[in-house]
């Protein structure tokens, strides 16, 4: 009697304690599914430590863990290149054969982000006509065949896969992978061939685009005759390249017999095109958070293999370094995936190791600037961390991430800054609020003095600002 009322008394002490403060004091989080890692690489110690070994969905983030991995096993200065060519013979101004492109997975021809990559296909029929031709006899063949597994990454959501994010990478990409769509008619710009469209009657003011992936039928509900406009993603961008290859050979009175002629005889380079470099595409994709290129970028660590033995380069990277794959789940380069899962310690020391493999800071170069770039444009403006804080941002139903560092002065980083929270029934932007209000809480006094990791971490007031929208 004595011993159960003994237990009973220290149970009832023990629900009345406090617990231990979470440093992002909102209602709304899921404490147990949220990581925040704030550490001192000067002095090497945590200001903040919460959670950091639980494995998470990371969303964007995984893009930075995408562009280390890269830059451990490429140069920055590569390119991707895409070899033109032709096969036959020229007599009389007929080609006897096809026009080949050799597809080898560069994400920007003719994208819209880079106008370096662009006119593609007027180069090429440049090129033909600079040789006196003005018939094919054959076809424009394009060869995805370097390029096995373009299939759509486990863990994409099926209503990601017809808009733009949601374009996946090929062999062949062209123009951001995305076209617009205009209805009714089914006009689209650029012209990708072989689409089609099933009309469901909606009782809906707007009309609302769907596409299975793999498929090319566009199913449409809402009313058939309202105007409709929209970027989608183009479910084969090689028909749209070939498209465009022939619009542009037309241009200049070539003509294309459409039919590939085999055995045509030698095979002769008529040009090859470069891209941007690596790091200009991962200074691009960073800043933008372009999903596309992040899985261009994952592909170029193993050129002509699948994205399996990318990702196990990657894996091999950190395993030399003897950073844990404990937790760590890779699906794809871009985060997109919901089966991704990573910890902030994963992230914290990989962003560590970085610092330590270069001098000239490259890597942290490629993280968009608090205030003034990209998906960080607005996070932090206007206070004294603007421009001292660098973050690769995630977000996805119910995942919102910040990673990266913050810098002193002269650009040095002096700290990892990592936030990962999954479930969270609050508003995204009160979740955000929140993060600026521990960093500034934690810097804002003094970026050159340390901050003890006791009191400072878990100081403030809880914000009130919550609701059930995402």
């Amino acid at each position: 009697m004595f011993m159960r009322f003994t237990v009973t008394i220290v149970l009832v002490i023990l629900s009345t304690l406090p617990a231990v403060s979470f440093p992002l004091k909102l209602a709304g989080i899921d404490t147990t599914r949220t990581a925040v890692w704030i550490h001192d690489l000067r002095w090497g110690y945590d200001l903040v430590n919460a959670n950091i070994d639980r494995s998470l969905v990371p969303a964007s983030v995984m893009k930075s863990i995408t562009c280390a991995s890269l830059l451990n096993l490429c140069s920055p200065d590569e390119r991707f290149v895409t070899r033109i060519t032709y096969t036959g013979e020229i007599n009389d101004s007929v080609l006897s054969g096809n026009i080949v492109v050799h597809a080898t997975g560069d994400p920007t021809i003719e994208s819209s982000h880079f106008p370096e990559a662009q006119g593609f296909s007027q180069k090429i029929a440049s090129e033909v006509r600079a040789l006196g031709i003005s018939r094919i006899a054959g076809d424009v063949i394009i060869d995805e065949s370097a390029f096995p597994d373009a299939t759509t990454p486990p863990g994409w959501m099926a209503e990601d896969i017809p808009l733009p994010y949601g374009a996946r990478l090929h062999g062949a990409n062209y123009h951001d992978n995305t076209f617009r769509l205009t209805l009714p008619g089914g006009k689209s710009s650029p012209r990708v061939p072989d689409l089609s469209f099933k009309y469901l009657a909606a009782k809906r003011r707007g009309v609302k685009v769907n596409r299975a992936d793999g498929s090319e039928t566009f199913t449409v509900s809402g009313s058939r005759n309202r105007a409709f406009s929209s970027n989608l993603s183009i479910p084969y961008p090689s028909k749209a390249m070939r498209a465009a290859i022939i619009d542009a050979l037309d241009g200049y009175n070539i003509k294309v017999g459409g039919k590939s002629l085999k055995n045509s005889g030698t095979e002769t380079t008529l040009l090859e095109h470069q891209s941007p470099t690596f790091a200009e595409i991962m200074r691009s994709l960073m800043h933008r958070s372009d999903n596309l290129m992040a899985e261009g970028m994952l592909r170029a660590i193993a050129p002509g293999g699948t994205r399996r033995q990318a990702i196990e380069e990657e894996k091999a990277v950190w395993a030399l370094w003897g950073i844990s794959p404990h937790g760590v789940n890779i699906i794809d380069g871009s985060g997109l995936s919901r089966d991704n899962r990573l910890t902030a310690r994963f992230l914290g020391e990989v962003y560590r190791q970085m610092l330590a493999e270069e001098e000239n800071g490259s890597y942290v170069s490629l993280f968009p600037r608090a205030g003034y770039d990209g998906t960080m444009r607005y996070f932090l403006a206007d206070t004294p961390l603007e421009g001292r804080v660098v973050m690769k941002t995630g977000s996805m139903k119910g995942v919102q991430s910040y990673s990266g560092y913050l810098l002193d002065d002269t650009g040095k980083p002096t700290h990892l800054l990592v936030f990962m929270a999954n479930g969270f029934t609050c508003s995204r932007q009160a979740l955000k609020k929140e993060i600026q209000r521990l960093l500034l809480e934690l810097f804002d006094v003094s970026l050159q003095e340390s901050v003890t990791p006791t009191d400072e971490a878990t100081a403030g007031s809880p914000s009130q600002e919550c609701d059930q929208s995402l």
